[in-house]
Formats: structure tokens, sequence, C-alpha cells
């Protein structure tokens, strides 16, 4: 996740040079939060898999292959699902936003949290903000139940809409704390995420018990760490009808040449992956 200059990054230093990069959490400026038992220990669909959750300890290395003579590396918090939780189902008052452009599978990203915090953990109250980050006061809210976003996923863009930039950090955390959110699930790319993190530090300014979870949206897949993006897939897909159709064309010229430009920003995963696929 991209992160303003400002922002600072809790790093954990052990032996043999293991360092871990980690994420700010909410018992950072509230201590002796009370915790409650996850409710996938009683979910049938759940319980019955040893070792599901995470352990707290659990981190993912940057970098997999070493040498015996080379430090342990950085390592990142691993996700999953938690023995522990900070909020009851009951408590849990939710929103989601989609942020900059779109991305093939958005829509599918909002109805597995919409599904997951109903069916997993039984939290009902979910609302989605209209608009991007200005939806937060200048547009009104969206109901998200899992009937209402059954079928999204067969539908391309975000239910929810989207805009660029010029937002109101203040004003965001103003309507995050009058309408009582206390998870934000923010999905966008890198300057969303950037976003997020200064949003992050004005919740923490104020004490508020707010979760905030940047989910990454990029087509490039230049996200250290996991294995794949969403929507990288589709990015592939679409480059290899591009790349056949100026072969296709380039054959049937004289001395002719196709040239396809892919984007990818700092990244040429789109590019790699297509031409080897084509």
């Amino acid at each position: 996740m991209a992160t303003p200059s400002n922002f600072q990054m809790k790093v954990t230093e052990g032996q043999l040079g293991y360092v871990l990069q980690d994420v700010p959490h909410i018992t950072d400026y509230i201590p002796n939060l009370p915790t409650y038992p996850n409710p996938l220990r009683s979910n049938p669909a759940y319980s019955v898999v040893k070792q599901y959750f995470v352990d707290m300890d659990d981190s993912v290395p940057q970098k997999i292959v070493v040498h015996k003579d080379t430090p342990r590396g950085v390592h990142f918090r691993r996700a999953g699902p938690r023995q522990k939780m900070y909020f009851t189902p009951e408590e849990v008052n939710a929103c989601i936003v989609t942020c900059g452009g779109l991305c093939p599978g958005l829509n599918t990203v909002i109805r597995e949290i919409v599904h997951s915090l109903d069916y997993m953990y039984g939290a009902t109250k979910v609302l989605g903000i209209d608009g991007g980050y200005r939806g937060f006061y200048a547009k009104n809210t969206i109901p998200l139940s899992p009937k209402i976003v059954n079928d999204i996923h067969k539908r391309g863009g975000t239910i929810l809409g989207t805009s660029r930039g010029g937002h109101d950090t203040v004003k965001i955390v103003d309507s995050i704390q009058d309408r009582g959110f206390n998870q934000v699930y923010i999905i966008g790319g890198d300057g969303t995420q950037k976003g997020a993190a200064v949003i992050y530090e004005e919740i923490r300014r104020r004490g508020l018990k707010v979760a905030v979870a940047g989910i990454p949206k990029t087509i490039d897949n230049d996200i250290p760490v996991i294995d794949r993006s969403f929507g990288f897939d589709t990015a592939v897909e679409e480059a290899q009808r591009a790349i056949n159709a100026a072969h296709v064309e380039a054959e049937s010229a004289e001395n002719g040449i196709g040239v396809v430009k892919l984007m990818g920003r700092y990244s040429g995963f789109i590019a790699m992956y297509a031409t080897l696929a084509s």
C-alpha cells in the first residue's frame, strides 16, 4: 500500500535479519480494547477446518527464495481471520467505497465483502458510499445486503460509482463519525490508498474506534507479496485480442509491423503475460 510521507509504518526487527513491516491497528491508539470470539468458530462451514485461523505472529516473506548466508529479509503481516475480534456482529456498522478508475471484478469484490460480513460473521449493517470519496459528504448512501448484491458480479463497472481526487479528509471523517461507521472498506489504487492512510491518521487523531481496510485495485499486478491482483487476468485476456489482431494485420501487409502498446505503470506484467499467452 502506498503511503504519504508523514505516515509511519510500524517496523519490528528480530533475529537473523528478520524485519516485519506492519500495518497500523486500532489498538495502537486505543489500548485494552475488549475482544470477542470469532463467530466462525461456531460456523459449521468453517469450524471443522483445522488451523483455519491465522496466528497473530504469522507473516509472509517478501522474497521466497533466500540463501543460507542472507538475512531473512522483510516480512508482512499475514491476512486472514483471527481467533478474537474487536467488534461484535451487532456492533458492526460498515461502509464500502470505490475510488479511481474502473477495474474488472469491482462488483465481485463488493459482493464478497457484503456476503462475508453477513453470512460468515453475522454483521448485517452495510452501506455503500455513492461516488467515491466525495460521496461521504456529497451524496447519499446505498444499502447493501446479500439480496441486493447477489447478481452484481455479472455487471461491469461498480454499482457504487466512483470519482478521482478532490476530497476533503476532515469532511470524510466527520461523515464517518456522524453516521457511526466503525468499519470502512476502501477499494482503490495507489492514490486511493494514500487517501486511506490520511483518513486513518485523522481517525487516529480523534481516537475513534474505526477500522480502515484498504483493498488494492490494480490491473497491473504490481502489489508486493500477493499472488495476483483482481482484474489482472481480464487485462491479459483483452491484451491478447489486440496482439492477435495486430499480428493478423501485420502478416497481411508486405513488410508489415504490428505495434501494441500496453499499460502497466512501472511494471510489465500485462505485457509479459499477454506476450507469453499469444
